[in-house]
C-alpha cells in the first residue's frame, strides 16, 4: 500500500483530498501542529488507513522518518494568517527545510505542492512572494514536482462561500470590496481533488504546474449579485475603497474578530483568473463544473 503525507491536511482541502485518495487505497499520514479533530480525520477512511500525527517541528526525528520513507508528499500548507510569524518564516523557510528532509528520500514518488493563481506576478503580497519562492525551490530540488495553483475553491464548508453568506444573511448592507470589478475563475473543491487523485494515479513525473479555475469568469460584483438572487433577497452592494480598508484590516486581523486578512484583502486588487503558464484541467481531460449552478446548489441545501 503506497503511502502519502499530506501537510494541512485536517482542512478544507485536505479533508476532501483525504476522502478521495483513501478510496484508491493509500496510506494517509496527516501531520499538524494546532489541535484537531482525529476521530473524524480517521473516519475519513478505513480503520488504520489515515494517521494524524502531531509535531512540534520538522526536527522531530519521528516526522523525519515518515517523510523518507513515503511515497509521496503534498503540503497544502500556504497561511494567510501572518500573526504566527511572517511569511518568510511559516511558508518559504518552512518548505527549504522540508524540501531538505524529502532530498533524502530515494524512494519519493512525487512531491505536490498548493499555490495559487498569480503568485508569480503578485509583488505586492509578501504572501505571494512566499509562494511564489517556494515555487521555484520546490522546482529545482525535486525531480517529480507538481505545483496546483487553483482559482478561489467553492464547496460544501469552504470558507469563502461560507464568510459571505454570513454577512448576506445578516445585512441589508453588503461592503464590497474596491468597485467590484475585478474578475475572478472560482473552482469546485472537487474538480480540485479529482486533479489530485489523477495527477497521482496516473504518476505523472517531471516538473509541472497546473493552473486549475472553473469554467467562468465572473466580477465580484456579479458574483454578489448572484448570491443576493439565489437567496431571493435584495441586498444593497456598499462599494469599500481598499485603500480605507487596509489600515483597519491592518488593525483587526490581530484579533480573533477580523472577517479577513490584509493579505486576502489584497486578492480584490487584481483579477484573479488563468495566466496560461503552463498546463489546466484540459491536460488531465478534466472539465470543471459550473460554479454558478455549485454555488446555488449550496445556498438552497
Amino acid at each position: 500500500m503506497k503511502s502519502i503525507v499530506i501537510f494541512g491536511g485536517a482542512g478544507f482541502i485536505g479533508k476532501h483530498l483525504i476522502r478521495r485518495l483513501a478510496k484508491n487505497g493509500y496510506k494517509i499520514v496527516v501531520p499538524y501542529q494546532k489541535s484537531i479533530q482525529e476521530a473524524k480525520i480517521r473516519l475519513l477512511g478505513v480503520t488504520g488507513q489515515i494517521t494524524p500525527f502531531r509535531y512540534s517541528s520538522l526536527h522531530d526525528k519521528r516526522l523525519q522518518s515518515v517523510l523518507i520513507n513515503t511515497d509521496i508528499c503534498i503540503n497544502l500548507k500556504t497561511t494567510y494568517d501572518q500573526k504566527k510569524g511572517i511569511f518568510n518564516e511559516t511558508i518559504y523557510k518552512f518548505n527549504k527545510q522540508l524540501l531538505k528532509i524529502l532530498k533524502l528520500n530515494k524512494e519519493l514518488g512525487m512531491f505536490i505542492f498548493f499555490s495559487g493563481l498569480g503568485v508569480d506576478i503578485n509583488k505586492n503580497s509578501s504572501r505571494s512572494v512566499a509562494v511564489f519562492k517556494s515555487e521555484k525551490e520546490i522546482l529545482k530540488t525535486i525531480d517529480n514536482a507538481i505545483i496546483i495553483r487553483p482559482g478561489v475553491i467553492i464547496g460544501g464548508g469552504d470558507i469563502f462561500l461560507k464568510r459571505l453568506l454570513s454577512i448576506f444573511k445578516m445585512s441589508f448592507f453588503v461592503p464590497l470590496f474596491g468597485d467590484g470589478s475585478k474578475k475572478f475563475q472560482p473552482v469546485f473543491i472537487d474538480d480540485i481533488s479529482l486533479a489530485v487523485e489523477k495527477i497521482i494515479n496516473d504518476n505523472i513525473k517531471g516538473k509541472n504546474i497546473y493552473e486549475l479555475a472553473g469554467p467562468r469568469i465572473i466580477s465580484y460584483r456579479d458574483f454578489y449579485k448572484y448570491i443576493s438572487k439565489c437567496l431571493n433577497k435584495t441586498r444593497v452592494l456598499v462599494p469599500v475603497p481598499l485603500n480605507i480598508m487596509k489600515p483597519l484590516i491592518s488593525i483587526t486581523e490581530k484579533t480573533p474578530f477580523s472577517p479577513l486578512t490584509l493579505e486576502q484583502l489584497r486578492l480584490f486588487e487584481k483579477d484573479n483568473i488563468l495566466q496560461n503558464v503552463d498546463k489546466t484541467f484540459k491536460n488531465l481531460d478534466i472539465n470543471p463544473q459550473d460554479t454558478l449552478q455549485i454555488t446555488s446548489n449550496i445556498i438552497e441545501n
